[in-house]
């Protein structure tokens, strides 16, 4: 089966079943791009546990690829599950993510950008916890603190936006003057 093929069930099929059998043999062959692989966690026909099982599947298998893998699938089940069910798993992948590349703010960023302040059905402190952990990891912590000033801006958190806004300048300042 050529690429085109494997797009094609990954897109078109409603049954879970050849879903799975298709990413089987679609790695079995080596297959490793990651466009047609995204066709397949667009499906709607997956669950959010099915998903998880095909990204885990997917970043093992290709393990230099494996932190796009991770970001690009946070992004999906940031857009196509309820947050009841979801956030947990996006802040996974997002620590995955981070795992793989622990100087780049992109997962602590992209992971502030996934909790929803309207809802606010997820205590927030296990991401605020997340991203505390990268600010000893980024090469760069200046845009995260930015972030965060934010972030606790939305939660109503003055104190911690202002604390994290002055250390944002603070860096900038620094790195300017050198």
């Amino acid at each position: 089966m050529d690429k085109y093929q494997f797009e094609y069930i990954f897109k078109n099929s409603r049954n879970p079943d050849e879903l799975f059998d298709a990413f089987d043999n679609a790695l079995k062959n080596g297959l490793d791009d990651l466009e047609i692989y995204k066709v397949l966690f667009w499906n709607p026909v997956l669950t959010l546990n099915e998903i998880c099982m095909f990204v885990k599947k997917l970043a093992q298998t290709f393990s230099n690829k494996s932190y796009d893998i991770y970001i690009w699938a946070a992004y999906v089940l940031e857009l196509s599950f309820d947050e009841v069910e979801n956030f947990e798993a996006i802040l996974n992948f997002y620590k995955k993510a981070s795992e793989i590349k622990p100087d780049s703010p992109e997962p602590y960023i992209k992971a502030m950008d996934a909790y929803n302040f309207d809802l606010k059905i997820h205590s927030p402190t296990p991401l605020i916890n997340f991203v505390k952990k990268g600010l000893n990891k980024v090469s760069d912590i200046t845009t995260i603190y930015f972030k965060l000033s934010e972030f606790f801006g939305k939660l109503g958190n003055i104190e911690l936006k202002n604390h994290y806004l002055a250390e944002g300048e603070k860096l900038l300042r620094k790195k300017h003057r050198l």
